[in-house]
């Protein structure tokens, strides 16, 4: 896209020049969020589906957590069969596969009220003492017939080691939304405890005999006992 503006720089087009910059501002500010694209221009909002799930691959922000790189919605078709609508920027793919045993919702029983006002406060959330950035370099999330799940992978935020991830949970009914700090299921860490280890060594007086050694010492011990008794 390319724009040509010619602005005279007199008083009499002052005015029209401020305009002019006004209007280019506000044509390339969507371009923020270049090469995502905005989940609610594609949830159906007038059908029941069984499960949407999406991603942000870079520059995720909680307040525009809706901004994304990917997008899947599986619909019901037939009974044995739904269909699955996978959408990226470029292209939208439709699938058929075996009918999934999930709750059918409606995109309006979502509160999304809720999770509006919390994703604009996450920033006020405090994970053991670290505080979380604007941007997130990762997300994905679920909306389902219990409500909708996100999560920011931050990869500056650390705890014994391990990369924080927060969490945000809204639930259909419920009036509010959890927030919380995770970490990854394959970190190792366990928040409650401390693992130890202890090893034992095994004192040579107490190893084992067998094999053919303990068949003569079974042997020997009788002939042994009889000659002391026989000396005494």
């Amino acid at each position: 896209m390319e724009f040509k503006v010619n602005i005279k720089m007199g008083s009499e087009s002052m005015s029209q020049g401020i305009f002019v910059l006004a209007l280019l501002f506000f044509l390339f500010l969507p371009l923020a969020s270049a090469g995502k694209i905005n989940l609610f221009n594609h949830l159906p909002a007038n059908e029941t589906v069984k499960l949407v799930t999406f991603e942000c691959h870079s520059n995720c922000t909680p307040e525009e957590w809706f901004m994304v790189d990917n997008l899947t919605i599986i619909k019901p078709y037939n009974g044995t069969h739904d269909v699955e609508i996978i959408i990226t920027r470029n292209k939208t793919r439709r699938e058929f596969i075996p009918a999934k045993n999930s709750t059918l919702f409606s995109i309006s029983d979502i509160n999304w009220s809720n999770l509006e006002n919390v994703t604009k406060n996450t920033t006020a959330h405090d994970p053991y003492g670290a505080k979380w950035k604007e941007s997130f370099e990762k997300m994905n999330g679920k909306i389902w017939s219990k409500g909708i799940k996100l999560q920011f992978h931050c990869s500056d935020c650390e705890v014994h080691g391990c990369l924080l991830i927060l969490d945000i949970n809204c639930s259909t009914n419920a009036t509010n939304c959890k927030v919380m700090s995770q970490v990854p299921p394959d970190c190792g860490m366990d928040m409650r405890y401390t693992k130890t280890t202890t090893t034992t060594t095994q004192k040579p007086e107490d190893k084992e005999i067998c094999g053919p050694a303990l068949l003569i010492e079974l042997t020997l011990n009788p002939l042994i006992l009889r000659r002391k008794k026989r000396d005494s």
